[in-house]
């Protein structure tokens, strides 16, 4: 577990997630960020791979590059809105419902 220094400037919900719980609260941002990457990576690296060769190897490269970028990004995003470090009105919200 890595030290945070940044001090929570919203309603922290976990200060510690775990890995499900933080992958249970992508958004559809998140889920926009994952794909999206995956997608635009993919034939990107089909594009750079000059010789004939390699380019369907290096779609592939791309394609599992990119979607690793987009979930790293869209779960430091995610455990950032659980641990107060990202605005999280939706986040607040749900958790307040399932308290009461």
């Amino acid at each position: 577990m890595g030290v945070i220094f940044d001090e929570p400037k919203y309603p922290v919900i976990d200060k510690a997630p775990g890995f499900w719980k933080t992958v249970s609260n992508f958004s559809l941002g998140d889920i926009a960020i994952f794909g999206g990457t995956a997608a635009i990576c993919g034939p990107l690296g089909y594009y750079v791979g000059t010789p004939a060769v390699i380019r369907v190897p290096s779609m592939w490269a791309g394609l599992t590059l990119g979607a690793t970028a987009g979930f790293m990004m869209a779960y430091q995003n995610s455990s950032g809105r659980l641990m107060g470090l990202n605005p999280n009105d939706r986040e607040v919200e749900v958790n307040l419902t399932k308290k009461s």
